[in-house]
């Protein structure tokens, strides 16, 4: 791992951060991204189409490919989704994810999960690695046992705790995109102003991923934004930056929609674990939209 994988599995393809880490290791490495209905391809890399609950299938698929690194981003996310499919969501996020993590320790690949910030309850924020997570809906306490599963299987994995945005295949996968599609759309742009998060540019994460596996660290760890932010005001720094009509944006509560399932009100992110490994302090919000700004959509 010192120099770099030479060979990654990076599951969860065609969705927001697998994308982006299929691109980032193409370059380098020999890459094969798992999607699991939404066929994609990436310039230098191979793509196919994994079940991931079927365990079968994929110890067949991971003897053939021998990943030195498995970065597992793929998930059932939709939280009101997860609420009424108990059982397809735990095949999904759990037991799929304790398989790898095992499979992982056979083949002698490092195993990365993807977990969220939403592991924690929002009544404090800034949550370091240590922080006893509080989940609020089923989502996010399937992640909690899936990450607890983990540590105890894969003691050498990498769990990472996150929010991020970016450029996504689909173009709506984030709430940067949503944001943007809303607003050039010249749609109403509804902004919580009582939830705060600390999210992190995908191409950010990218680069912490790399500092990371670099110094061989395993455990838990938080890859957010320097500052919290309120996701009203993510919402106006991305317009702004994109010269959006700024009468579009509209302040609500997380109360007005009335959502089924619960919500953590503040899932901010200490990063001082993070920024010990970097050497240097982690972008902010502002300036990682300001880098996603710059950056032309990647599969447009």
């Amino acid at each position: 791992m010192d120099n770099g994988p030479s060979v990654v599995l990076i599951t969860g393809a065609s969705g927001l951060l697998g994308a982006n880490l299929v691109r980032h290791y193409a370059s380098s490495s020999k890459c094969v991204g798992w999607y699991a209905t939404k066929p994609i391809s990436f310039e230098g890399a191979k793509t196919e189409q994994i079940d991931l609950t079927d365990h079968d299938s994929v110890s067949v698929a991971l003897d053939r490919i021998k990943p030195d690194l498995i970065v597992h981003c793929a998930a059932a996310t939709d939280v009101e989704w997860c609420e009424i499919n108990p059982d397809l969501a735990k095949a999904i996020n759990e037991d799929a994810t304790v398989f790898l993590a095992k499979k992982a320790i056979e083949l002698n690949s490092k195993f990365v999960f993807t977990s969220t910030d939403s592991v924690f309850d929002g009544k404090s924020g800034n949550y370091s690695e240590s922080d006893e997570p509080g989940p609020l809906n089923s989502y996010a306490a399937g992640k909690v046992r899936t990450e607890q599963a983990v540590a105890d299987i894969n003691p050498d994995a990498l769990i990472i705790r996150s929010y991020f945005y970016g450029h996504s295949p689909a173009g709506n996968r984030s709430l940067l995109e949503w944001v943007l599609v809303r607003a050039l759309a010249r749609n109403e742009v509804p902004g919580f102003t009582d939830s705060y998060f600390s999210p992190i540019g995908v191409l950010d994460f990218t680069d912490a991923l790399d500092v990371a596996l670099a110094a061989l660290h395993s455990g838990f760890l938080h890859l957010g934004s320097r500052n919290a932010i309120s996701k009203y005001e993510f919402a106006r720094l991305v317009m702004e930056s994109n010269n959006c009509d700024m009468s579009l944006l509209k302040p609500i509560t997380v109360d007005d929609i009335g959502l089924s399932a619960d919500r953590p009100r503040n899932t901010s992110l200490n990063v001082d674990l993070l920024e010990k490994l970097m050497g240097s302090n982690v972008p902010t919000v502002e300036q990682g939209i300001a880098r996603t700004a710059d950056e032309s959509a990647p599969f447009s």
